[in-house]
């Protein structure tokens, strides 16, 4: 039986697992942490629950497809909720909206802020479902190289327009909108690769598509119960998974990837080895590739982010699931991130209530929030020196907001991006690796298939296709199926 040694019980790492685990794989799971989840974490204090990563479930195409393989429906594993709206987003002039999974809603919304907006939103959407359905199948579902690749995979030379990578996102906001606060809420879709609007590409407009065509989604329990579901699927299909085992290297011999040693001198031999874990960590100190070391050390890392778990008495009128307020200069904050990096005086404020839609996450009548505001990462800014200043004065936003934050909170939970670089491994505390900076961006992030050794795979939001849960759990494919074709097995389906 081939045997699969997964370095990290992260997500990408997990679904890869139950892929591998259903094609008839021997798979073994190793994390550092007690439980599982990676990013995708729980924490608890008084009462009250937390999901320390992913607030959200988009495209949940992307998990059923996973269970699937392993002839698991999701609905029988998780009760998986719609939220809406998709998000409350709050401008400092009093002006709010919100935005629906149903595009007629959302078009509805802008257009009450200008004239034309509405049918501006509708081309905006039709243009990304355009890049969407090119994108899918041939860039986000396999193995990339680099764009002649993508032009033998299509058919044809891809034109930059076609994915919207000729131009950038706060440029491409610009062209649709003129309400400064519409081309906020647009340029906020750069965050959700760590980068900056003026610089990412506008390709990653086709967010606002997929979560119109997929809407926002929340697994009652709680996020960090996905991982927990996967954990549950690789171990019924014969697989294991042991917590609390940190690795200190992968072998290699020959060039190619044979097992993997933890830091107590247990070594599993391994007919292919995946690393779910930041691509940095993996090429400067699992393995040593001096090259990859240095492409990814040469590329601009992601911003990290700041946060804040409170658990607040009482319940919050009007405080929706999902709830943005930006501040009156946002092209400051993104300055402050990546240009002279310090912790921004005015970040905007996401914060998280799943509350309002899973009250067992809070005692009764009471609230959990996760608060997180963009950060520039650790290292150009001491976080461990900033965090207790920082805290307060995210404090003071909140409570000027109107939300009594001080007098309501019962317990608080921090975590800079010192934090973050302590519990996950990101360099940092970079969320999503390198950033998403410029039209080649997306050709630039490390490869499924390590380049620096035979067997030996990548999936992680540091590597293709890039950060966030549905494409993590796309990197989890791609990399199940590079070792099903490299070992000639039937495929992970």
């Amino acid at each position: 039986m081939t045997r699969v040694v997964i370095v990290g019980a992260g997500v990408g790492g997990l679904g890869a697992g139950v892929r591998l685990a259903a094609a008839g794989c021997d798979v073994l799971v190793l994390e550092a942490a007690a439980q599982v989840g990676g990013k995708l974490g729980i924490a608890r204090s008084e009462g009250h629950t937390f999901d320390t990563g992913p607030s959200l479930l988009t495209m949940p195409f992307t998990l059923e497809e996973t269970l699937a393989t392993a002839g698991v429906t999701l609905s029988d594993r998780l009760d998986v909720r719609r939220v809406d709206p998709l998000c409350q987003y709050h401008w400092d002039d009093g002006t709010a909206l919100a935005t629906h999974a149903d595009p007629d809603a959302t078009a509805a919304a802008f257009e009450a802020l200008e004239h034309g907006a509405g049918q501006a939103w509708h081309s905006l959407l039709a243009q990304g479902k355009r890049t969407w359905d090119l994108s899918l199948p041939l860039f986000l579902s396999a193995a990339i190289s680099g764009p002649i690749e993508l032009a033998r995979r299509s058919g044809r030379p891809i034109d930059p327009r076609d994915i919207l990578a000729h131009t950038t996102l706060e440029r491409y906001g610009a062209r649709h909108f003129r309400d400064p606060r519409l081309r906020q809420l647009l340029d906020r879709y750069a965050t959700y690769s760590g980068s900056d609007p003026a610089r990412a590409p506008a390709t990653l407009s086709v967010i606002a598509y997929t979560e119109s065509a997929y809407g926002a989604w929340h697994p009652m329990g709680g996020m960090h119960r996905i991982a927990q579901v996967l954990s549950d699927v690789i171990r019924e299909q014969g697989g294991e998974v042991r917590c609390s085992t940190p690795v200190a290297r992968i072998v290699t011999e020959h060039g190619r990837a044979v097992g993997v040693e933890t830091t107590e001198g247990e070594v599993f031999p391994a007919d292919a080895v995946i690393a779910n874990c930041d691509a940095a960590d993996l090429y400067d100190g699992l393995v040593s590739a001096p090259k990859q070391a240095a492409q990814i050390a040469a590329a601009p890392a992601s911003l990290s982010g700041f946060v804040l778990m409170l658990g607040v008495a009482g319940r919050t009128p009007g405080l929706a699931h999902h709830n943005i307020w930006f501040p009156r200069d946002y092209r400051a904050e993104f300055a402050d991130i990546f240009d002279d990096p310090q912790p921004p005086n005015t970040p905007t404020i996401y914060l998280c209530n799943p509350a309002a839609t899973d009250p067992s996450c809070a005692p009764d009548g009471d609230e959990s929030w996760f608060v997180l505001v963009n950060a520039p990462r650790h290292g150009p800014v001491d976080w461990d020196a900033e965090g207790e200043r920082y805290q307060e004065r995210i404090l003071d936003r909140l409570d000027a907001l109107g939300l009594q934050a001080r007098e309501r909170a019962r317990t608080i939970i921090r975590r800079t991006p010192a934090d973050l670089e302590r519990l996950t491994g990101a360099p940092g505390g970079a969320i999503y690796g390198t950033a998403s900076m410029g039209p080649r961006a997306a050709f630039l992030r490390p490869r499924n298939a390590s380049p620096a050794f035979e067997r030996l795979y990548l999936a992680s939001g540091s590597a293709h296709p890039g950060g966030g849960l549905p494409l993590v759990l796309l990197s989890g494919k791609i990399a199940a199926d590079l070792i099903c074709r490299d070992l000639q097995l039937a495929g992970s389906r």
